[in-house]
Order: structure tokens, then C-alpha cells, then sequence
């Protein structure tokens, strides 16, 4: 598994797509934080306005978390895709694989080991983007708290290798990497549209990947606690199928994609003929 990860590495050092990927990701969380201009003193903020606890001023830190979270559910999908949706598809196409096999590894060992290696860059990248947003949100608004973004970072990795785990296990199952960009791509937006929709079942928003980082987003500031809750339902407290929609549960939600998919997709994939 170690080598395969080491030669993952070194395959994706010799291309320009990490570096292009992790410059334009930068960029887009610095204009994001750049845009998310809390309010002074005497204006509201608009949307979440209603979502603040007894109607408590908002910290520009609560306004920097809850923008950056509602568009980090649509952005990390693509940079996810962009990175890891030809981890084996595109290697299986290009007949990279063959020669791969050729090695003393087994087919499990390979993908494990570009799964580390993917979850290793895409979490890189995702890590220097939200630093980045971290130091121009303390250059502009002169305060930040670090306990809040530090916990915000940590439930952005875990919902980004959440994803990263789903594409990997979709090349896995796939031989062209249009057609893991396709079906990875296209759930991923399903869901960020889909995971906070009041009109579906809510037993169905639990499951989705978006509902369940939300709701971890919203642990990560006291005045970011009621944003779910409102999303969901009127009332206070949302209760979905009887269970309450809890960090824990959150992030068993989280984390159900990507550990089922891949052990599916790997039973197939050492079944398969290469």
C-alpha cells in the first residue's frame, strides 16, 4: 500500500492539475471570506437574521463560517471530482493499471494506497484554502476565533475525504474516467441541493452528505447552533425518524457513504479482468 501511494504521488507531482486546482481553490475561499462582510453597528444581516439564537449580535466569525459552509458544499465537490475521479479509471484507460498489477501488490493494497494518496493532496489543498481564509477573515475583520475555525477546518477535511472516499470507490467501479466524473459528480450536486430541502423526507436528508456537515458546521459556533434547526423544521429541536440529529449522528451520516462504497467497489474491482 505504501508504495502505491509513494508512486501516486510522484505520478500527480508531474502534472499541473493539483497546483491548478489548489491556486483556484485559494482564490475562491479568499473571495468568499472577502464578500462575507458581517454587518456595523445599526444594520441587520439578511438571511441569517432569524437564524441567531435570542437574536444575539453576530460575531463576523459566525457570518465567515455559515457563508463559507453554504459554498464549500457545492465547491469541494469539485475539487474533489477534479482530483480524484480518475484515481483508477483513468489509470485503467490509459493502461497504467496493467503495469501496476505487474508488481508484488494486491489489487486491495492499490487502492488503498491511491486512496491515501488522493485523501493526502485533496486534503492538502482543502487545508491551504481555508487557512487562507482564515488570515484574510483576520486581516479584514481584525478578530478571529480560533477554536471555531479550527473546529470548522476539521468537519471541512472530514466531509472532504467523506467525498474523496465516495469518488475513489465510483473509479474503482467505472473504466473511463468520464464516466467517474458523471456518476460522481452529478450525486454530489443532487445532494447539495437536495441535503437541506425541506419539500423530501427528512429520514432522506439525514442520509444525504450535506445535511450531516452541516449540522457539524453549525457545532463549531455557539451562534451557528440554530441554523440547522431552522433549516429543518420550525421548531427548536429537529427530530428526524425518531433520532435526534446529533454531532454523533451527524457524523455517522457522514462517514456511511464512504466506508460502505468502498468495500463494494473493491470486492468488484478484485473480481474483475483487467
Amino acid at each position: 500500500m505504501g508504495h502505491v501511494a509513494r508512486q501516486e504521488l510522484l505520478w500527480l507531482r508531474r502534472g499541473w492539475t493539483v497546483p491548478t486546482v489548489a491556486v483556484l481553490f485559494v482564490l475562491s475561499v479568499v473571495s468568499v471570506v472577502r464578500w462575507a462582510d458581517p454587518p456595523g453597528p445599526g444594520e441587520q444581516p439578511l438571511t441569517v437574521l432569524t437564524l441567531v439564537p435570542h437574536g444575539d449580535h453576530l460575531s463576523s466569525t459566525a457570518i465567515v463560517l455559515f457563508t463559507l459552509a453554504r459554498v464549500l458544499t457545492l465547491l469541494l465537490p469539485l475539487v474533489v471530482v477534479v482530483l480524484t475521479a480518475g484515481t483508477l479509471a483513468g489509470d485503467t484507460q490509459a493502461g497504467r493499471l496493467r503495469t501496476l498489477q505487474t508488481f508484488p501488490v494486491s489489487r486491495r493494497a492499490v487502492v488503498a494506497g491511491k486512496l491515501l494518496a488522493r485523501s493526502a493532496v485533496v486534503g492538502s489543498v482543502v487545508v491551504l484554502g481555508l487557512i487562507a481564509g482564515t488570515l484574510t477573515s483576520w486581516f479584514q475583520f481584525g478578530v478571529t476565533e480560533p477554536v471555531s475555525y479550527g473546529l470548522f477546518l476539521l468537519v471541512s477535511v472530514g466531509f472532504t475525504l467523506s467525498l474523496t472516499g465516495t469518488t475513489v470507490a465510483v473509479s474503482t467501479l467505472v473504466t473511463a474516467r468520464s464516466q467517474a466524473v458523471a456518476l460522481s459528480l452529478g450525486p454530489f450536486l443532487v445532494f447539495a441541493f437536495l441535503g437541506v430541502d425541506p419539500g423530501i423526507p427528512s429520514v432522506l436528508r439525514t442520509g444525504l452528505l450535506v445535511q450531516p456537515y452541516q449540522l457539524l458546521v453549525a457545532g463549531t459556533h455557539d451562534q451557528l447552533v440554530a441554523i440547522p434547526r431552522v433549516m429543518a423544521s420550525a421548531g427548536p429541536q429537529a427530530r428526524i425518524g425518531g433520532l435526534v440529529l446529533s454531532d454523533g449522528v451527524s457524523l455517522c451520516a457522514l462517514f456511511a457513504w464512504p466506508i460502505t462504497l468502498p468495500i463494494l467497489a473493491v470486492g468488484r474491482f478484485c473480481r474483475r479482468d483487467l
